[in-house]
């Protein structure tokens, strides 16, 4: 039977008469969206409801695994596995004609809703398998975008893979293509703590997945024999980063990563993970073995029956901002030595802030030849702005290199010339607040002389000026305003998006390049003011994925600070103990004895002149029993201790560095110490246990806190501890 929703049509001829998966109540949820909110408004409902699977579900980022692709308008495509239309809508709208296959009722209902003005969409319910056989059309594209994992739900066979690939390649014209779209069981994002896409347990995928079934992902040789087996098909494979679910940049082997792009890794909205290491730097180094495709976090083929070479090697998307300023950036070759670079509006609002990139380069080329620097030659046709397409190395690699080699000082040298080149540039006229900088920028207080240009480039970053042999040029000018910026604010820029944008630089934060810029503290924090306007500005109301992953993903846990506790909890105690005579304790004024891991029984001399004696007994997290502190007379000693007492002389610690410290010693010769090192489980619960005593109507944020206790170098349980104990 079919069925109408809007211009949709949905046939249920092979659908089973349940719904056999399903998300739960959240796609109910999802209806109602679908049903009620159009598509430009879906951004805001993510912001507002801060749920993953409608973020999943609705993002427009979802489309950008596909819709760089070269469409003419006449093409038929099969959709396998169209879910709840989170891709759909790209291909409604590059496509003639849709056909989608979809087992669930609930998700092809949201995908009409949600496409119900596209007459060319048809959603077909039910089981692959069932469906299959009655398709009769080939089709110039068949999509599987995160479907191909679940072959074996679709084919039942010993190779249910190779049988789905093969099975698909039938339905194909002669021309036509699969557009494969999967994780990689080898994914780095694995090996560096994020869990398994499909169960959620850590390091699934790459043990082979020994304790589940009926998911699995795949290497890249594996992929590779699976092609083969499915009847020597041929692929070009593509690198989605950070993932295919939400792909900002699309790599390829024509056009791998440059060393520093891949430094956006905050992708694990749906789960908590681990952070066994910092991605960029290994990244970096994986490039440097060329190693980069064995070990992307997802894979993008497209399949054919004869060998591809598709035109679009690298495709980059700005649509994370107002669509005034949405754009997609492609280096395309044409030819084998042949390449060209082309920047066209993801939406018509963004046609004149492309259009205006030709004026830009005209523009500025005459101001920046006088220091010897071109602009990327630039000409609008055909919707887009077609660019050279330049090799050479950009100032960001050269610092780079030279940070590896630890040459800091030529490093300095080499980004203070051309800092000092580009603030060449800007520093013509007298700057001047105009309502257009207001607009932008803010009504920053500005106060005094600053050197400025009636026409300012402010994205003169390291990575947008490319050097060769005999060239400096200016890759990119995007934010190109005609109004008077100061100098300064645009050699802040080149500054902050240097040290920032990658952890591996923060090693140069000590040389205060801002200081030796002549940027003053008050200048940089009207500058960051700025900045934090400007980014308002181009993003309009729309709010990107990155300022939601506080709120949406459980986040991290940094696992080096727990390894750093764990070995000094492992490594060997000693108990230091300090003087003071008088001037506070002192390191030098202080003396070491040897204790064991179960502890220490010691008798030590209290030399004449000394007030007060502060005892460390290692600098470990974790549970110490106290069990004697006296006097050579048998008299106990008064003492306080930074940990949370726990009752019959137990205390945690759980922020390291336990210390007692002794009331007044004069005229005490002899202190006798018994302390007895607890197991850490036994000290957990039982501080849990007291601390849950002492302050009952925290019971919530204790749970909360329980979860998390693994965590506690991070204080803020102590902090909580601290508040309560004032009280």
């Amino acid at each position: 039977m079919k069925e109408k929703i809007g211009q949709v049509t949905l046939d249920d001829t092979c659908y089973p008469g349940q719904d056999l998966y399903s998300d739960g109540i959240v796609e109910d949820e999802m209806l109602e969206i679908a049903r009620t909110y159009p598509e430009e408004e879906w951004n805001r409902v993510i912001a507002q409801r801060k749920s993953w699977p409608i973020l999943y579900h609705f993002s427009h980022v979802r489309e950008n695994i596909l819709s760089w692709l070269p469409f003419t308008g006449q093409e038929s495509v099969l959709e396998i596995g169209s879910g709840c239309g989170a891709i759909t809508g790209a291909l409604c709208k590059k496509a003639k004609k849709v056909t989608c296959i979809e087992l669930s009722k609930k998700r092809s209902e949201i995908n009409a809703w949600r496409h119900r003005d596209c007459e060319n969409l048809t959603i077909l319910m039910g089981n692959f398998q069932e469906i299959e056989p009655a398709l009769t059309e080939k089709y110039d594209y068949i999509t599987l975008i995160g479907v191909f994992e679940y072959g074996e739900n679709y084919i039942q066979s010993e190779t249910p893979y190779v049988d789905f690939l093969r099975t698909i390649a039938r339905h194909l014209k002669p021309e036509g293509k699969i557009i494969l779209a999967i994780e990689n069981r080898f994914g780095l994002k694995y090996w560096a703590g994020c869990t398994e896409d499909h169960f959620g347990t850590l390091f699934e995928g790459l043990e082979g997945y020994p304790s589940t079934k009926g998911v699995k992902t795949f290497t890249k040789k594996e992929l590779t024999d699976i092609l083969e087996k499915a009847g020597n098909l041929k692929a070009s494979w593509y690198y989605p980063f950070p993932d295919y679910k939400l792909p900002m940049t699309i790599y390829s082997d024509r056009r791998l990563p440059l060393k520093g792009e891949l430094n956006r890794m905050e992708t694990n909205f749906d789960r908590l993970r681990l952070q066994l290491f910092q991605e960029s730097s290994v990244y970096d180094s994986l490039l440097d073995n060329h190693m980069f495709p064995e070990f992307s976090n997802s894979f993008l083929l497209l399949i054919g029956k004869e060998e591809l070479r598709p035109e679009v090697v690298y495709s980059k998307f700005s649509n994370e901002r107002d669509q005034r300023f949405a754009l997609r950036t492609d280096i395309c070759e044409p030819g084998r030595y042949e390449r060209y670079v082309r920047k066209l509006p993801v939406v018509p609002k963004a046609e004149e802030h492309v259009k205006n990139l030709e004026r830009i380069q005209r523009e500025l080329n005459t101001i920046y030849e006088k220091e010897g620097i071109e602009l990327n030659n630039c000409r609008f046709e055909q919707g887009a702005a077609k660019l050279e397409y330049l090799e050479g190395v950009t100032l960001e690699e050269k610092l780079d290199m030279l940070l590896e080699q630890g040459k800091y000082q030529e490093l300095e040298e080499l980004f203070f010339f051309y800092l000092r080149k580009i603030r060449s540039l800007h520093c013509k006229e007298k700057f001047r607040k105009t309502p257009e900088f207001i607009q932008v920028f803010g009504d920053a207080p500005l106060e005094g002389e600053y050197d400025a240009s009636g026409m300012s480039n402010i994205d003169l970053v390291p990575a947008n000026l490319l050097i060769q042999r005999d060239r400096q040029v200016v890759i990119d000018y995007e934010w190109t305003f005609r109004f008077p910026i100061p100098a300064d604010f645009i050699q802040y820029r080149m500054i902050h998006y240097y040290l920032e944008s990658d952890g591996k630089r923060h090693v140069l934060k000590n040389r205060n390049f801002y200081g030796k810029a002549g940027i003053t503290e008050k200048d940089m924090e009207i500058y960051r003011e700025m900045e934090r306007n400007f980014q308002n500005y181009m993003k309009g109301d729309h709010v990107p994925l990155l300022e939601l992953y506080e709120e949406v993903s459980p986040g991290k846990v940094e696992i080096l600070p727990y390894y750093e506790q764990m070995r000094l909890a492992g490594a060997e105690r000693r108990l230091q103990v300090f003087y003071d005579r008088g001037e506070g304790f002192r390191e030098e004024d202080s003396a070491v004895y040897p204790m064991s891991r179960e502890g220490l029984d010691l008798e030590i001399r209290i030399p004449a002149g000394v007030h007060r004696l502060r005892l460390d007994p290692g600098e470990a997290a974790g549970g110490l029993i106290l069990k004697e502190l006296s006097y050579e007379d048998g008299t106990p000693a008064d003492f306080t201790a930074n940990g949370f007492p726990m009752g019959a002389g137990a205390y945690y610690f759980g922020g390291g560095d336990p210390q007692f410290i002794t009331g007044d010693v004069s005229g005490k010769t002899k202190l006798c110490i018994r302390i007895r090192t607890m197991k850490e489980t036994d000290a957990r619960k039982d501080f849990w246990k007291n601390f849950s005593r002492v302050s009952a109507e925290k019971d919530a944020e204790i749970r909360r806190l329980n979860e998390k206790i693994t965590q506690m170098e991070n204080t803020k349980i102590w902090k909580l501890y601290r508040s309560i104990k004032k009280k």
